[in-house]
Parts: C-alpha cells; sequence; structure tokens
C-alpha cells in the first residue's frame, strides 16, 4: 500500500473514530433494517422527487428533535447524488455540512450505506471521489429502486437517517 492510500484510509478511520465519540448514545440499530447493508445493491430507479425528499427531511428532523441531537445536518440526494434538500439545525457545526452531503453522496453512488468498508475493499473504497466511510448515509429505497440517499451528522447519525428512510413506507 502506498503512503498516499494510506494517508486516506488513517483519515478516513480517524475522522469515523472521532464522529462517533462525539455522538450522543443512539437506540441500537440492527443492520438487517438499514438498506444497503448485507444485500444486492438495489438497482437505480426514478430520482427522488422534491415532495419526496421533504417527507424524508421532515422524518428525519423530527427524530432528531425526539432523540435530542438538535445539531444535526440532514442531506437528501437524488440517484447522481445531487443535493435535492437540505437542512442544518442551529448550532451544528460547519464540518457536519460536508460530512453529511458526502455521506448522502456515498450511500447514492455506490447504493449501500456508507460504513467503514470490509478490509479486503477499503483501499478501493477510499481511491473513490467523494466516498466517506463513516455511518449516516442510507440510500432510500422506494418499491425496490434506489430514488436518492439521506446523510445525517452531528450525532444519532445513522438512527436519524433511518427515521428519513422509514418515512418512504408505504
Amino acid at each position: 500500500m502506498n503512503n498516499a492510500v494510506r494517508t486516506v484510509l488513517l483519515a478516513l478511520i480517524l475522522a469515523a473514530a472521532v464522529e462517533s465519540r462525539a455522538e450522543a448514545p443512539a437506540p441500537a440499530v440492527n443492520p438487517a433494517a438499514v438498506p444497503g447493508m448485507g444485500e444486492a445493491a438495489p438497482p437505480y430507479g426514478t430520482p427522488i422527487t422534491l415532495a419526496q425528499a421533504d417527507k424524508v427531511l421532515a422524518a428525519a428532523e423530527a427524530e432528531a428533535a425526539r432523540l435530542g441531537s438538535h445539531v444535526n445536518v440532514i442531506a437528501v440526494v437524488d440517484t447522481h447524488g445531487e443535493l435535492v434538500l437540505f437542512a442544518r439545525m442551529d448550532d451544528a457545526t460547519i464540518h457536519s455540512i460536508a460530512y453529511a452531503q458526502q455521506k448522502a453522496r456515498s450511500a447514492a453512488r455506490s447504493r449501500r450505506a456508507s460504513s467503514p468498508p470490509p478490509p479486503e475493499m477499503a483501499v478501493a473504497m477510499t481511491s473513490m471521489p467523494d466516498f466517506v466511510a463513516m455511518p449516516g448515509g442510507v440510500p432510500l429505497v422506494l418499491n425496490g429502486k434506489t430514488i436518492g440517499a439521506i446523510g445525517v451528522s452531528g450525532g444519532n447519525d445513522l438512527t436519524i437517517a433511518l427515521a428519513g428512510v422509514n418515512a418512504l413506507k408505504p
């Protein structure tokens, strides 16, 4: 492994560790409940609409408020990873803006939840532009097709993202 790849990999691991320590305790999340974890990536569908994105964002914001996580940033992106809707709660840290958007972009483009990759894929994944290996980015799947993704940063990221994901369920 060359020094540049090692440096990027270490930076991602460090960022994930720092962010995970900053989060308040979250309810346990069953990995089977997270779209894009441990399953085949769903194919792309028609990109998320603004009305759908608004529903996802509202549910995520409500969950953040319920958990007392009032310093979150939430990004909803389309199938290409481009921003559709965004919210920054009061007092959210500035670095959380980029993290939320990058987590959402990673989940949309890979059609998998953003999380640390398995060791055998770590080098390949860290060479992908805009890939973030931190929990909190989850594909938005409707009728078995990926229509976009949500990314959350600032605390209880995965739990809040899943609330947004669940808002699309019939």
